[in-house]
């Protein structure tokens, strides 16, 4: 893998590859001769199709209450229930809306999910952006407490297990998807589903934001949204309800590979010092090698040339930190001598597993809380070749129609460094591309700074967060906040 540091591991060169084998029937960025769709499924594979019906179901006990929540704090949880192309219900996909505290039916509605890929959703809900916030408590085990800094304050919290396999979602094995896209379908099912079932929501502005592997979702999602949306515009008889995201939010985005390995040197020596000189040598000689790859699997994407533009990464990458590496945590770069880079993760897990929590929202006795789901999500979706691609650009068509696209990073990241993610917002050709190109660098006190282009905090924005990790959400939450609310109002931002 690109980075094998940590346990469990959250990103790695493995989780770098993306199949464009795109929904048939519908016009995507990628529907191009120069795309190789992924490996052709049998026409029994239901796992490689779209879902027939979805349906929504409510779990959450009226009669209980979130234990580290605020008195008054409205919470409701369930299943989205997949019923696929044979006709069999086996896909189950958890949800749990946390109500804004104030005027909830006309505040804007966040969708977040976790990264990976198979990493649950319900990290970045307890990671201060619901009404709790995980803790280490007194026993030595996680804990949740009342968040300082909550969204919930100004807007809805949607938070998904996604993909289906991850936290308490579930299903058949067999019937699980393997591609950012494939997965993408369930969500725009979801949604559709939910707003069906919450009109009053339906009305108002609509953001999603996800980070890490959720640079890859994101463009996803929003292409299979953007694209069905297109469709169902030109079909009299569709009932789909045209409903598209106002704007993103990408943190610490594993967006694109090849920028990644660019600029891996500049972020994990010159700007963080991750690796000693000797690992400097190393990476001049190696990333190059690395990026070559990348490059070759982009240009023509077989899976063969993206598992061996993974493999390659992972042997050039081991090489490198075993030469190299000096002790600091590569997703945060001020922290030392970490093995477990994220024992919030762990909290996590003893939170979820807390039968307060479990008869509360209701999930099945046979679910077990998954957080990291390598077997169920993460093998798929290396073995499909999911983690090479270029997904950033899917995001262009829906750009140029309006989508508003934040990008955030935190300056400590050696993993998703900060200049790679810039890099690509650079490289990708929308109506903003020249003003973005040609923005200054602007301060933004407290926080970091900012290059944007449009007026206001931007319709495509770069924010460089100072003092955070690959975790902005958890490492400056109160910053956060900030950067989010300031975003959906689109108020000044910067000096």
């Amino acid at each position: 893998m690109f980075l094998v540091l940590c346990l469990p591991a959250l990103l790695a060169f493995a989780p770098l590859a993306v199949s464009f084998g795109l929904d048939p029937g519908v016009q995507h960025l990628f529907s191009s001769k120069n795309f190789n769709a992924a490996p052709a499924s049998p026409a029994t594979d239901s796992a490689g199709k779209p879902n027939l019906a979805t349906r929504l179901q409510v779990t959450s006990n009226p009669d209980t209450y979130l234990y580290c929540a605020r008195e008054g704090d409205k919470s409701t949880s369930g299943y989205a229930h997949f019923t696929n192309s044979d006709g069999v219900e086996d896909k189950h996909l958890f949800w749990w809306l946390f109500e804004a505290r104030k005027d909830p039916s006309n505040a804007p509605v966040v969708l977040v999910f976790g990264g990976g890929p198979g990493s649950s959703g319900m990290f970045m809900a307890f990671s201060g952006a619901g009404p709790c916030r995980l803790a280490l408590g007194d026993d030595g085990n996680g804990t949740a407490v009342t968040a300082e800094f909550s969204w919930i304050d100004e807007v809805n919290l949607l938070a998904i297990d996604h993909p289906v396999g991850a936290g308490f979602s579930y299903g058949v094995q067999s019937s699980l998807r393997n591609s950012s896209e494939r997965a993408a379908w369930d969500v725009d099912d979801f949604l559709q589903a939910f707003w069906a079932e919450y009109p009053e929501l339906a009305k108002n502005d609509f953001m999603i934001e996800s980070a890490s592997y959720g640079g890859t979702y994101i463009p996803n999602i929003v292409n299979v949204i953007f694209s069905r949306n297109v469709a169902a515009e030109a079909d009299p008889s569709s009932s789909r309800l045209l409903k598209m995201p106002n704007a993103v939010m990408i943190g610490n985005g594993w967006s694109d590979p090849l920028t990644i390995a660019r600029w891996w040197l500049q972020g994990n020596y010159h700007d963080n010092p991750i690796i000693n000189s000797t690992g400097r040598e190393l990476a001049i000689t190696l990333m190059p090698t690395c990026a070559d790859a990348v490059q070759l699997a982009y240009e023509q994407p077989t899976l063969e040339n993206r598992h061996s533009a993974n493999i390659l990464c992972d042997e050039l990458l081991d090489r490198l930190w075993s030469a190299g590496y000096v002790g600091r945590n590569p997703y945060h770069a001020t922290q030392f001598d970490v093995y477990d880079c994220f024992p919030e993760m762990g909290w996590l897990n003893d939170v979820m597993g807390d039968e307060r929590i479990r008869k509360q929202i209701g999930v099945p006795d046979s679910v077990k809380f998954v957080y990291s789901a390598t077997e169920a999500v993460y093998k798929p979706f290396v073995a499909n070749g999911d983690m090479i691609q270029p997904a950033y650009k899917l995001l262009a068509p829906a750009i140029d129609a309006g989508l508003r696209v934040m990008v955030f990073n935190g300056n400590t990241d050696g993993v998703c460094p900060w200049r790679s993610n810039l890099a690509w917002m650079n490289l990708l050709k929308t109506r903003h591309q020249a003003e973005f190109r040609a923005a200054p660098d602007v301060d933004w006190p407290g926080i970091g700074w900012v290059r944007k282009a449009g007026p206001g905090a931007g319709v495509f924005t770069f924010v460089s967060i100072n003092d955070a990790g690959h975790f902005v959400e958890w490492d400056r939450q109160e910053a956060f906040r900030k950067i989010l609310l300031t975003w959906l109002r689109n108020e000044t931002i910067g000096l």
